[in-house]
């Protein structure tokens, strides 16, 4: 590749940077660290953020990134921001350009960002709640509280007010819905408080990390029922699971059944006289599940669950029935995919699923949002990064950096130093430890950034603290967060309208069943239909013989009669990789000298895993370029592997890669289209009428394109005679 871009390069690990420096670098690149690899000027483009890499945990190390920063070479800023408007650009400068300071190797310099949006939006751009340190000095629970509810008021007072945002595809200004809000969160000990505060104001909501669907109600009780048939000796998942709503048990039941002797484990046996009791036939469920579960894959289990105790049907009847679908549907459906990657069983599973819900684990991955439910939206940064909002709160700002705990693995630039225990750990993890600590600091305010960065039009901020501590409410605090750039307090007094009510309209009369049938049967026929076709699809058709291949007979045998007399390598598989390898050289080589052939033979024959036919690559890539066609080529402009594409009359879309297209003296184009079937000098005449509605695909395509005179024509290549020129009738 003579250039390579690297995108968002702030999120590069040591891994994948070493990766593409040697791509960057070629067969050159032989030194024994990426930094000493020589790479051709220009070659190598990064792009990135330092103030947005937040993936430490993932060895993403900002360290690194300015290490590379400065090894790349020249650096070029670009500050101009197109998402935010001015006034909460103005807020974010004001304020990081205290939150993050320059240190050597551990935090880069602030760079301002440029507005390009100017025209403010309907209600105040940026809002602060809490603005006041709390005097009374409250517990973490009733701080809590209190930023919830702000953070719900914050939400009914946009709605009431009818604060606007600009919608970019209807070009102008418009009212807020609720599923332009999103409440970002550093992490998940404040979710239950922001459940209870939405729900007591009326506001809809979903939350789309996976870390946060991994702490809901309905997910951990199903985890807890998973767990109890997993392991019989887990004797509280297993009381856990009872208590549920999968399996109703109350208290007085748990009493009643432990207080006659009865037991918790699913194994246990179970008097007859006793067998109507609710724990009893909830424990015979388990039981059963637990004998047949080592033959299923977790994401079976699960389902299993799902559907004998009818979570679905039950969460129906709650607030936020679809919410509950989505987290159920979200956790099963990764359950599968974590299965068919690791091939682990239940166990496995289970531990995997536990870490998820892990106030120390980092999951950035968004969970798919239900598009046509309108809903204020709840998520993780780090699930945020990448994307924007018209509104965004960032709340939960309250809580203070736990410190970890367990088993701790700490990278540095020669390894990593690891910590079982307090007293089994390698020699200089207390050494490493401290820095660690300082560069989770470091790292902490830049996620403050990004959580910030992701508004378009309005910003809300929770300064909820005590006035001492640090807390990532402080630290804003003290960067003046409360004033800075016109920001206003919310107004906690204000009683709001009523409760939210969404878009609502009157219930059809619906269709009657014969007109509703014929609409279905005409999405069926229309989804039947082909929308796109290769334009190498368009080929004649095969000869109707076709061999049988015998026992041990050369794999490419089993093709149309016009393929019998080919040589082994042009056949089946090997065939086709050798045709790619073919034109991979010819996309690469230089057309009038030939430069850069055997380097790009190997490893065009490596990639295809055809080495043991590199003579018949070259031969048919030599035949190419000592051809009189594709010498003119050279000696004029040219384009290669270029993508055409059309829709037919009947809205068919036609595509395909044109091997080489070049200008004539007269200012016509000629396509010309590498075939590789090496085949004798007579039968090209059959072969080129095989080839002949791919070609006029081609050919009709560039014109449309291009309005210009196109001629199209077929290069047959052989590796052991001089390639042919054939143009279709």
């Amino acid at each position: 590749y003579p250039r390579l871009l690297l995108d968002e390069f702030q999120d590069t690990d040591p891994i994948q940077i070493e990766i593409a420096v040697r791509i960057a670098g070629g067969a050159a690149a032989t030194g024994q660290e990426w930094e000493q690899v020589e790479v051709p000027p220009g070659s190598l483009f990064v792009v990135g953020d330092p103030k947005q890499s937040i993936y430490r945990f993932r060895r993403a190390d900002i360290g690194m990134y300015l290490r590379a920063r400065s090894w790349v070479g020249t650096t070029v800023t670009l500050d101009s921001n197109f998402r935010s408007v001015q006034p909460v650009l103005g807020w974010v400068n004001d304020v990081f350009d205290v939150v993050i300071t320059p240190a050597d190797n551990a935090q880069p310099d602030y760079v301002a960002l440029a507005a390009t949006r100017f025209a403010d939006p309907t209600g105040p751009a940026v809002v602060v709640l809490g603005a006041q340190a709390h005097e009374d000095r409250p517990n973490a629970a009733v701080m809590r509280e209190r930023e919830a509810a702000d953070v719900a008021a914050a939400i009914r007072q946009a709605v009431d007010e009818r604060w606007t945002t600009y919608d970019e595809r209807a070009g102008q200004w418009r009212d807020l819905r609720l599923g332009d809000i999103a409440i970002l969160v550093p992490a998940r000990t404040s979710l239950p408080f922001l459940e209870d505060a939405l729900d007591r104001a009326g506001v809809p909501y979903r939350a789309e990390s996976s870390s946060l669907v991994y702490q809901a109600s309905e997910v951990r009780d199903l985890l807890a029922a998973a767990r109890a048939v997993a392991d019989p000796s887990d004797l509280l998942s297993c009381v856990t699971a009872l208590r549920s709503p999968l399996f109703g048990c109350g208290d007085d039941d748990l009493w009643t059944w432990k207080r006659d002797g009865g037991s918790f484990s699913i194994v246990a046996p179970v008097p007859d006289e006793r067998a109507g009791h609710p724990v009893a036939r909830s424990l015979g469920y388990l039981r059963s599940l637990h004998n047949t579960s080592r033959w299923m894959t977790p994401s079976e289990v699960l389902g299993r669950v799902v559907a004998d105790r009818r979570i679905l049907e039950v969460a129906a009847s709650g607030p936020r029935a679809r919410d509950q679908w989505r987290r159920l549907r979200f956790v099963v459906d990764q359950a599968r995919a974590w299965a068919e990657t690791e091939h682990g069983g239940l166990r496995a599973y289970l531990a995997w699923a536990a870490r998820q819900g892990d106030e120390t684990a980092r999951v950035a991955e968004a969970v798919l949002p239900e598009t046509d439910v309108d809903a204020v939206r709840v998520m993780t940064v780090h699930a945020a990064k990448g994307l924007e909002f018209p509104m965004v709160i960032l709340s939960g700002m309250s809580s203070a950096p736990r410190s970890q705990s367990g088993v701790r693995v700490l990278w540095t630039r020669d390894g990593y130093e690891v910590k079982l225990t307090k007293t089994v750990q390698t020699n200089d993890f207390q050494n490493v430890a401290p820095l660690d600590e300082q560069m989770d600091q470091y790292e902490r305010r830049r996620l403050l950034y990004v959580a910030a960065t992701r508004a378009r039009d309005h910003l809300v901020v929770s300064l909820h603290r005590r006035g001492s501590g640090s807390t990532n409410a402080e630290i804003l605090a003290e960067a003046g967060g409360a004033t800075a750039a016109g920001a206003v307090e919310l107004d906690s007094q204000r009683e709001p309208a009523g409760p939210v009510v969404l878009g609502t309209s009157e219930p059809s009369a619906g269709l009657a069943w014969a007109d509703w049938l014929a609409a279905i049967e005409r999405v069926r026929e229309a989804s039947r239909r082909v929308s796109a076709v290769s334009a190498s699809g368009l080929e004649g058709t095969e000869p109707a013989v076709v061999l049988t291949p015998s026992a041990g007979s050369p794999p490419g045998q089993a093709k149309g009669a016009r393929d019998v007399e080919l040589p082994p390598w042009s056949k089946g598989r090997y065939g086709s990789a050798i045709g790619r390898a073919a034109h991979g050289v010819l996309q690469v080589v230089d057309l009038a000298t030939g430069d850069g052939l055997e380097e790009a033979v190997a490893s065009q024959c490596i990639a295809e895993g055809v080495t043991e036919h590199a003579d018949v690559v070259r031969g048919l890539v030599r035949s190419a370029l000592e051809s009189d066609i594709v010498r003119r080529a050279a000696e004029r402009a040219h384009w290669r592997e270029t993508y055409v594409g059309m829709v037919e009359a009947d809205g068919l879309v036609v595509e395909g890669f044109v091997d080489l297209v070049y200008r004539e003296d007269d200012g016509s184009l000629v396509v010309v289209d590498y075939k590789t079937d090496a085949i004798p000098a007579a039968a090209i005449g059959a072969r080129t009428q095989f080839y002949a509605p791919q070609v006029a695909a081609y050919e009709k395509a560039v014109a449309a394109a291009s309005a210009c005179s196109v001629r199209a024509t077929l290069l047959f290549l052989h590796p052991d005679a001089p390639a042919q020129l054939s143009t279709p009738g």
